[in-house]
């Protein structure tokens, strides 16, 4: 069986890890798995034609340089996956890139199984895309426990399988070691800054962290910060901080990554993934985000939810404190970092609903998520080749035989 998997960016990197180990555990000889990847995909064992940053982008307004170079890679994709014609097909989040390729394939013909993994927000904007997609896939995998009935509603196989943070080591993780290995003093407070993993993220918001750190450090004695990242950003993380008047532990070793997230007394984070990870490891913390003025019209007219953080979403409340576009303000975001360290009644409230979010997002089930996904994917594999209706082109003629005579020319 040959699998063409399409990722676009590392959080969807790692998910697809765990999928691509779980498949190759229930088939170990005769499984390929290949496509657009990263390196956890690769560790294991898919084989990457294309690195997942080339496909990389967000945003409506960041998009625009970029689109002659992704309209390439998306034909040269296109053909590539005709020419392999694997037996399925998984598309990892990425949506607008990535069910455009779903539709494109089906009208191209394509015959296998098209499985996505991530569904998309319709519970927060766009409602309409569960039934579109539905029209085009054999299968989708969610991670949230509401997320489901909105595409069985419309014939589509869907499945809740968890979030995959729930196979983490974040419950063996011990911030001890972390400080120790840091030399952190037991009497220091740690503030940790996540800048996210995009560079458009980086670029726009990255000042907003520096600062409300600087200021807070002028109500929190003996403050130092923690930067945990990913390689591709320690660098610029790095030049950011030169000069830095706090002590700074800027960490991209992803094997003690867990162990940093738990060194941190607060945390300040782009909003994310990181986010929902920092409300796992049940780390008090606040977000921030901004971006693009076209894009942020943009969304925000279209977003049908109160919040973007997902804790605040799936326990329909203002937990997190959210600053977003122009609430991103230092001096607020300060103070509010300093309540979180010195307010024990609004760190505790937080720590208890974050095990709330633990359990609903799949913490304590008796499969992991992974394994849940994989049995969904062979399950979906199983089922008889659907029926394709090819869509006409214009450079598809009907045969002669069905043209209807008229005296007309051709146009």
């Amino acid at each position: 069986m040959k699998l063409f998997f399409v990722v676009g960016e590392s959080s969807g990197d790692a998910l697809a890890a765990g999928l691509v180990r779980e498949l190759k555990r229930a088939h170990p000889e005769d499984l390929e798995c290949l496509g657009v990847g990263g390196p956890s995909m690769k560790a294991a064992g898919f084989n990457i034609l294309l690195p997942f940053d080339q496909i990389s982008v967000i945003g409506i307004w960041e998009v625009i340089p970029k689109i002659p170079r992704i309209i390439k890679i998306f034909k040269a994709l296109t053909e590539e996956i005709l020419k392999q014609n694997p037996d399925g097909i998984v598309t990892v989040d990425f949506p607008d890139f990535n069910f455009h390729l779903g539709k494109t394939l089906r009208k191209r013909g394509y015959k296998g199984k098209i499985i996505h993994y991530v569904a998309p927000s319709v519970w927060a904007w766009r409602k309409g895309r569960a039934k579109k997609i539905a029209s085009f896939l054999d299968g989708i995998i969610c991670l949230f426990p509401m997320e489901p009935a909105y595409f069985k509603e419309h014939k589509l196989k869907a499945a809740f399988v968890g979030h995959p943070i729930v196979e983490s080591r974040v419950d063996k993780a011990e911030g001890g070691v972390f400080r120790e290995a840091n030399e952190i003093p037991e009497d220091s407070k740690t503030l940790g800054l996540f800048f996210g993993s995009r560079e458009t993220e980086f670029k726009g918001i990255s000042s907003v962290l520096k600062q409300s750190a600087l200021l807070a450090n002028e109500a929190v004695e003996n403050l130092r910060i923690i930067a945990p990242t990913l390689p591709a950003t320690e660098y610029n993380i790095q030049v950011l901080l030169k000069g830095f008047e706090l002590p700074i532990h800027v960490t991209s070793n992803q094997r003690f990554k867990w162990e940093s997230f738990k060194a941190c007394e607060v945390a300040l984070a782009v909003s994310g993934t990181v986010a929902l990870e920092l409300a796992y490891a049940g780390v008090p913390h606040a977000i921030v985000y901004r971006t693009n003025p076209i894009t942020y019209m943009f969304l925000r007219f279209m977003v049908k939810v109160k919040h973007i953080h997902l804790a605040n979403i799936l326990l329909n409340e203002s937990v997190v404190p959210e600053f977003i576009q122009g609430k991103c303000d230092p001096e607020v975001i300060a103070e509010t970092l300093i309540t979180l360290f010195t307010d024990k009644e609004t760190r505790e409230k937080q720590i208890s609903k974050f095990k709330e979010v633990r359990k609903m997002i799949g913490f304590g089930d008796e499969k992991l998520p992974s394994q849940k996904a994989a049995e969904f994917v062979l399950d979906i594999m199983k089922d008889q080749p659907r029926k394709i209706v090819r869509e006409e082109t214009p450079s598809q003629k009907p045969a002669a035989s069905e043209q209807k005579p008229d005296n007309k020319p051709d146009a």
